[in-house]
């Protein structure tokens, strides 16, 4: 929880720790869709693997939540 009041550095390394458990959760969920999406694939006998367009948004917001969480991480750094 991101503690109002505290200095800008803090707040900043509290809403990193944040973004890390968001990271975590698009990375577990990215995980499980990508499997559905395996077994989609075998199931109907396709020879090219396809992303379902939420695995795709998934992905990238995974991306976007790493690069929020570097830049926290350097903001709280100064």
């Amino acid at each position: 929880m991101i503690t109002m009041g505290a200095p800008m550095s803090v707040q900043a390394g509290e809403a990193a720790r944040e973004m890390e458990r968001v990271n975590r959760a698009l990375d577990a969920a990215r995980t499980h869709l990508a499997a559905l999406d395996r077994a989609a694939d075998v199931r109907e006998l396709r020879e090219k693997q396809t992303n379902s367009p939420l695995l795709t948004l998934v992905e990238q917001a995974g991306q976007s939540a790493a690069r929020v969480t570097q830049y926290l991480r350097e903001q709280s750094r100064t």
